[in-house]
């Protein structure tokens, strides 16, 4: 007889034990309860200290943890701390369990912006070859090139064609969206969902459209039916 994976396996396997989400306040670290301890300062570390570390580089940020129903101890708290220290811009404040409110507040599309939480604004073209990079919001005001890249770990906009590759909510932030004012992608992601466009000539759409993941799955949309999608 087979046996068919549960619930809580099925979602391990989509996501990761910690999910980074920009607020008002800065960045919000989410601790999914389904991950033991270890697995979760294990992907903390190397959150903070990978491939991706680098889009942590810059100015002070304010961090809130939030723990959920996972009950922390003295130990894991201090854990926690050590691993945050190998950041020396990032500030940790909260940790604890938050309403869903404190933990992921919604900022809107280009709302992310505090002392220490600014968009990344580029002016120009992202050329084949080039890549922007940032832990926050990226906005491109010109167009992205089939061969150029945008990885961000919030929301991208591009004001302008999008034709190169965009990488939105990179930490598994499955909230993030991607918005041009002319869709043409030659692959999108958000957290770990991936699409690549069909084979053939892109049909070029008559208004803005953002993408977004609806029920883990890509969906595309136009930008006016947002408000409906953050509700």
């Amino acid at each position: 007889m087979s046996r068919h994976p549960d619930n809580e396996t099925v979602w391990r396997q989509g996501h990761s034990p910690v999910t980074i989400k920009g607020s008002r306040i800065g960045l919000t670290f989410i601790l999914h309860p389904q991950f033991s301890m270890e697995e979760v300062l294990a992907d903390l570390k190397e959150k903070l200290t990978g491939k991706q570390a680098h889009l942590f580089s810059g100015p002070t940020i304010q961090v809130i943890v939030s723990t959920g129903d996972r009950e922390l101890s003295e130990s894991d708290i201090q854990s926690l701390r050590d691993v945050f220290r190998l950041r020396k811009n990032l500030t940790l404040g909260t940790i604890g369990s938050l309403t869903s409110g404190q933990a992921e507040e919604p900022s809107g599309i280009l709302m992310h912006e505090t002392a220490n939480h600014y968009p990344k604004v580029h002016y120009g073209t992202v050329r084949s070859g080039m890549r922007l990079e940032h832990y926050g919001d990226i906005v491109v005001v010109g167009d992205v090139n089939p061969g150029g890249q945008i990885i961000a770990g919030g929301n991208i906009v591009v004001m302008g064609t999008l034709r190169g590759m965009a990488h939105a909510g990179c930490f598994g932030d499955e909230q993030s969206i991607i918005a041009a004012v002319y869709f043409m992608p030659t692959q999108i992601r958000i957290a770990n969902v991936i699409s690549r466009s069909p084979d053939g000539e892109p049909k070029q759409a008559t208004e803005m459209e953002f993408a977004y993941l609806l029920e883990g799955q890509m969906a595309v949309d136009k930008l006016q039916h947002l408000s409906n999608i953050l509700m």
